[in-house]
């Protein structure tokens, strides 16, 4: 019995010794596989653009609410319609003729062509 037990303590002791000897070289190894890794770059693939929708121009507007009237729109209505002043409702009509888009039904009313 006095046997038994002095070699199982002298297994557990050479375990110990084996165990602490694993451990510094897992250490070691891992220093190494630090040093060695260099970081991974990324490669530049395809940029994924994000779509941004487009605000209508003042011309645009003003062209869908007259093409909206059948009978045509009048200064007033697109006034009404835009909160644009005057004047810039009359250089919209002025581009919007000059373009072919709409033309003057009677005086302050506009079709769409």
């Amino acid at each position: 019995m006095k046997d038994l037990k002095m070699s199982l303590r002298k297994v557990a002791s050479e375990l110990m010794k084996a165990a602490k000897e694993v451990e510094k070289l897992a250490g070691k190894l891992e220093a190494q596989t630090k040093a060695k890794a260099k970081p991974v770059k990324k490669t530049a693939g395809k940029k994924v653009s994000k779509k941004t929708v487009k605000q209508p121009t003042a011309a645009d507007t003003v062209f869908r609410i007259v093409a909206r009237y059948k009978k045509g729109a009048n200064m007033a209505t697109i006034k009404e319609k835009t909160g644009y002043d005057n004047k810039k409702i009359h250089n919209l009509v002025y581009k919007l003729k000059k373009l072919g888009k709409i033309k003057s039904e009677a005086k302050g009313v506009y079709m769409k062509v």
